[in-house]
């Protein structure tokens, strides 16, 4: 069974992962499809970004504390540490932001522009700490199938600043403007 799930969860991840940046691709050569941010008219849409997304998170996670548990990993090597490190800071303040900005405008929903707290230094600051977190899992578990799954999902976080762009330019309109003009997309 473990071994079944070592097979499977990189290929679900990795499948997911792919799909989700194709459909931010497509949307960025043809802003006539929208798939991010969800569209709250279309659910269908939310819901299999959400499912296609756990996929690869869960998947992620799963796999790699399964790969750690039955493999081993040295504790206390560098490579290791730096691993731990870029990972617990990343994801630490992309979740953080997360919350600052809220649940549901985090996937979507229109509850407001924040542009206090750390949204004052960076736009971006959940992808940019998503990054730093990525990097990380990529040390831990330098595998192709897991760093492709990571870097699929690295490319979605760079598609949907753009996308978001779009979509704040068009429901905030000029707060949004001024907002873009003092803070810089990524630092």
């Amino acid at each position: 069974m473990i071994d079944l799930m070592l097979s499977v969860l990189p290929v679900l991840a990795l499948m997911s992962s792919a799909v989700l940046l194709a459909l931010a691709i497509y949307q960025l050569i043809n802003p006539g499809f929208s798939f991010w941010p969800p569209p709250e008219d279309q659910p269908r849409k939310k819901t299999a970004f959400i499912t296609l997304f756990r996929i690869v998170i869960y998947g992620l996670i799963f796999y790699s504390m399964l790969r750690i548990w039955y493999t081993g990993l040295p504790l206390f090597a560098p490579r290791t540490v730096l691993a731990v490190l870029f990972i617990i800071c990343g994801f630490a303040i992309a979740f953080g932001a997360t919350l600052a900005l809220g649940w549901g405008n985090a996937f979507g929903a229109k509850e407001g522009l924040r542009t206090e707290g750390i949204f004052r230094y960076s736009r971006n600051p959940i992808y940019i700490a998503t990054w730093i977190g990525l990097a990380g899992w990529a040390l831990l578990i330098p595998e192709p199938i897991v760093v492709a799954s990571l870097l699929n999902w690295a490319l979605l976080y760079l598609a949907a600043i753009f996308l978001e762009e779009r979509w704040l330019a068009q429901e905030y309109e000029e707060k949004f403007h001024d907002y873009r003009a003092s803070v810089r997309r990524f630092f």
